[in-house]
């Protein structure tokens, strides 16, 4: 998904996080977590090429044109926010991290339902499992969309 989209997807649930919460700490964390969990394309922007892009249409191409054998995305997996939930609900940990645990698990939500991994792509252990070689952790729609975009 495009960073723009996960921009308005983020500002839509930390308003309704707004509006049942009443935390600005927790609506900042929960808009803040949805977003910049997008960071770890920028770390496999620089595994790959030994340098950070310096244009955001750089990065953008090399996420949807990228031609490496592996994929990464170290802060795109659904064990963050399930340990983030259990430890809310066991510990009784505050609103601001029930703000960062919905922005975590929108966003991967929403990358599931958009991007065209394999159903078990957002877990992390799937992806080290297949050592994050793209051709077994992806489905066959990220080439065809790849081809098509070209």
């Amino acid at each position: 998904m495009k960073v723009k989209y996960h921009i308005v997807a983020s500002a839509g649930i930390s308003l309704g996080c707004q509006a049942a919460m009443h935390s600005w700490p927790a609506t900042l964390g929960c808009f803040f977590s949805g977003v910049l969990i997008d960071l770890d394309h920028y770390l496999e922007y620089y595994i790959f090429r030994k340098k950070f892009p310096y244009r955001y249409k750089d990065l953008f191409d090399f996420c949807w044109y990228n031609e490496e054998s592996k994929l990464y995305l170290f802060l795109h997996a659904y064990e963050y926010p399930f340990i983030l939930w259990f430890l809310i609900y066991f510990f009784s940990l505050g609103k601001v991290w029930l703000g960062v645990a919905l922005g975590l698990t929108t966003h991967l939500a929403f990358d599931q339902w958009i991007n065209p991994g394999k159903p078990l792509f957002y877990f992390l252990m799937f992806r080290i499992k297949n050592q994050f070689e793209k051709i077994k952790i992806v489905s066959a729609r990220y080439y065809q969309r790849k081809f098509k975009a070209i």
